[in-house]
């Protein structure tokens, strides 16, 4: 997680870091108003964001199967701890829940003088407004700091499982870092063979995304192959095939060293590709501003 929630949904999508609670949408951490803004937020946005979303909650929730499939692992002894210890001053400093003892058995006491129904009643009225300034002290934990508990709490499960989500959660996917970029440039572009690419592409990056979506599968016998065009001319680079399997439904390819190239190519192959394109060319994307 490489940013620190805001106060509020509203203020974080306004900062496009939707992203940031994909994880709390996949672990049902959010609520039913909450999960209806987001979907909201993603059916206007670009269809990139979209996908990289959908992509970290499914990643998230297998992850958390998977972990609860395992064979069962003691965590490290500290390992609460050290959660713990990373999160804000309002977690760390809140109070916790004393445990409430069930109804003890009746049984006879003898009469008790005055002084000593005065001394309980004050000790009784002390440990309740103990406990109402502990119950307090939990119920003003901000949502900000509830949001990390949340985190926090998913980090261990999957842990114990042998991946940690705090390790997903601190190192973006080259599609994020694309999608999150100060210079990010998108644009979408209708394929000849049918269906569309979404581009984002980054300088600051170096890097760029495509996303193919609704393209129909090659003619028996064939695939599509993606070439990167080299801005000084020279022969086009293969970056793979792709079946009618690979390109049903949303196909991304991430392209990292962009500079240098001009454009990204699709042609259509005989199966297994081919050393150069073969026109016509299907669809040319730009890289360039």
């Amino acid at each position: 997680m490489n940013r620190r929630f805001a106060d509020d949904l509203g203020t974080d999508l306004a900062r496009g870091h939707v992203l940031e609670w994909a994880e709390l949408y996949a672990l049902d951490a959010i609520s039913a108003d909450e999960r209806r803004i987001i979907d909201a937020f993603l059916a206007d946005a670009d269809p990139a964001v979209g996908a990289a979303f959908l992509e970290r909650v499914r990643t998230c929730r297998e992850t958390v199967t998977t972990a609860y499939a395992n064979e069962q692992m003691d965590p490290p002894a500290d390992l609460f701890d050290r959660i713990v210890a990373r999160l804000p001053g309002a977690v760390g400093d809140a109070v916790p829940m004393p445990v409430e003892a069930g109804p003890a058995a009746e049984v006879s006491a003898p009469p008790r003088s005055r002084h000593h129904d005065a001394t309980h009643d004050a000790g009784q009225d002390a440990g309740q407004d103990e406990l109402a300034r502990r119950r307090t002290a939990r119920a003003s934990m901000s949502s900000r700091a509830a949001r990390w508990v949340v985190a926090a709490a998913a980090a261990t499960v999957l842990a114990v499982g042998g991946v940690t989500i705090a390790q997903n959660l601190q190192q973006t996917t080259l599609q994020e870092q694309v999608l999150q970029a100060s210079d990010v440039r998108t644009a979408q572009l209708a394929l000849a063979s049918g269906g569309t690419a979404d581009l984002a592409v980054s300088g600051e990056e170096d890097a760029a995304v495509v996303t193919l979506s609704g393209v129909p599968a090659p003619i028996p016998g064939h695939v599509y192959q993606m070439w990167r065009i080299p801005a000084d001319g020279t022969d086009p680079v293969s970056e793979g095939t792709m079946t009618g399997d690979d390109v049903a439904g949303s196909k991304v390819t991430e392209l990292e060293d962009i500079s240098g190239f001009s454009a990204i190519a699709i042609t259509v192959e005989p199966d297994g590709g081919s050393a150069t394109p073969t026109l016509p060319i299907v669809a040319q994307i730009p890289l360039g501003a």
